[in-house]
């Protein structure tokens, strides 16, 4: 029996095609009138009554390998139907793509239901007995992380999951003593039956020999078999009697030169650190709450983001003006790149960034601050990762969503919604209990 409801799957499109056209127009009229010009807004999306139908359909499309007919006639789209799953949502992270095309991902949050997955063409494989894996900025190195320690290895493939190089390795017994050293008498990430479930992120350095954590419990430098504290202060907390080092917004980036970290967390200032010699700068943020940084490919920049509940402003801090500015007198009024998104999470391209915002737009915007496009992909976004020839694009969501998309393509769909020239290729479903559907 053929699995398509005919009747579902064309009010499916005839109401999707509208919807998004409703709103591109909207948009267009309001960011050409900068918003002054006064308007109704879209009429809502009609499609949420189909949702379990889709589903059903989804499923079955899968079960017979019938996709490429799936998207054609149900155009893909999460937010008619994440509504009525949402005790099966869960965040979807892209990690990396690999030298030979394959992406690695993980899904789940801090807990031991983690899961890490490698897709590659159609594909969708389980990696076992890893925890998380994180990338270097530049592509090179992975960390990899189980119950027993860290491993940094040059070069992944889908073949050779483990890497061509191991060049460092430590257990997580060394890592939490060494923790315990640093920061003596205070409840922290050497405190954690798991710390393995408790990471946010994994950031290998540019030469393999350093690995910066990220976590609830506290952001730290791994190097040379020390560890070292970078937030929150320790000399602070001793001041303030504060008995652990647990922050909340924790948040951490490495330069692809290796040289810079910036990093922060709710209640900071944006600070960055200079490794080569130590020094800490401190830039005040432009929003509430510090929330996320990112640097340029080239090392020049970092851009901060500071939030207040879903909207944001972003800025950007020339490095070498920092540096200039900490030996003068004079005060640098940072230039602001965006004043409405807060940011989850975003790519550095060779002229131009993309970030993904809570509302569930990814914005392209050029080094100057202006927006290059926009795209929605439904939900609020939990990760971005860029392919090195700058042509694939994966996105994961809070709704559990993966979006491969190709930046390359110079053509939009008529049900996308937003001014990009971009296609999405596939679409994968990453749900709490349930089997990876293709879409």
């Amino acid at each position: 029996m053929d699995w398509l409801h005919r009747e579902i799957a064309e009010n499916w499109r005839r109401e999707g095609k509208r919807y998004a056209a409703a709103v591109n127009e909207f948009v267009r009229i309001g960011m050409e009138s900068e918003w002054k010009q006064e308007q109704e807004e879209p009429e809502q999306d009609k499609r949420y009554s189909f949702a379990q139908s889709i589903i059903e359909m989804i499923r079955a499309a899968n079960e017979v390998g019938e996709v490429e007919r799936l998207r054609e006639e149900l155009p893909p789209a999460s937010w008619p139907i994440t509504p009525a799953y949402e005790n099966k949502t869960q965040a979807v992270k892209p990690v990396a793509f690999l030298q030979d095309g394959s992406l690695v991902i993980h899904t789940g949050g801090h807990s031991n239901d983690r899961k890490l997955y490698l897709v590659y063409e159609q594909t969708i494989s389980e990696i076992q007995d890893l925890q998380q894996i994180g990338c270097s900025p530049d592509g090179n190195y992975f960390a990899l992380v189980n119950k027993q320690g860290i491993r940094i290895v040059h070069g992944l493939t889908r073949n050779k999951i483990e890497g061509e190089v191991e060049i460092t390795a430590t257990s997580w017994e060394y890592i939490q003593n060494s923790i315990k050293k640093a920061v003596p008498e205070l409840e922290s990430l050497a405190n954690l039956e798991h710390p393995e479930a408790g990471l946010d992120e994994v950031i290998p350095f540019h030469d393999g020999k350093s690995v910066l954590l990220v976590s609830h419990y506290g952001i730290y430098v791994i190097e040379n078999d020390e560890a070292q504290l970078l937030h929150p202060d320790l000399s602070q907390l001793i001041k303030d009697e504060i008995e652990d080092t647990t922050i909340d917004m924790a948040h951490g980036s490495v330069s692809p030169d290796g040289r810079w970290i910036a990093y922060g967390s709710q209640c900071s200032e944006h600070l960055l650190k200079d490794t080569s010699h130590g020094t800490v700068y401190e830039f005040a943020p432009e929003s509430s709450y510090p929330h996320y940084a990112l640097f340029s490919r080239d090392s020049y920049d970092v851009w901060y983001n500071a939030c207040h509940f879903y909207n944001g402003m972003t800025m950007r801090v020339s490095i070498s003006e920092a540096e200039k500015q900490a030996t003068t007198a004079e005060t640098v009024e940072w230039p602001l790149m965006n004043d409405e998104m807060r940011v989850y999470a975003g790519a550095a391209l060779k002229d131009s960034y993309i970030f993904g915002d809570a509302y569930g737009y990814l914005r392209c915007i050029d080094r100057d601050g202006q927006e290059v496009w926009r795209y929605f992909v439904g939900s609020t976004i939990s990760g971005i990762t860029v392919s090195r020839d700058e042509e694939r694009l994966a996105v994961g969501t809070y709704a559990g969503m993966l979006h491969l998309i190709d930046l390359k393509s110079g053509c939009k769909s008529e049900y996308s919604i937003g001014t990009a020239a971009i296609l999405e290729t596939e679409r994968w479903i990453l749900w709490q209990n349930e089997e990876p559907l293709r879409w």
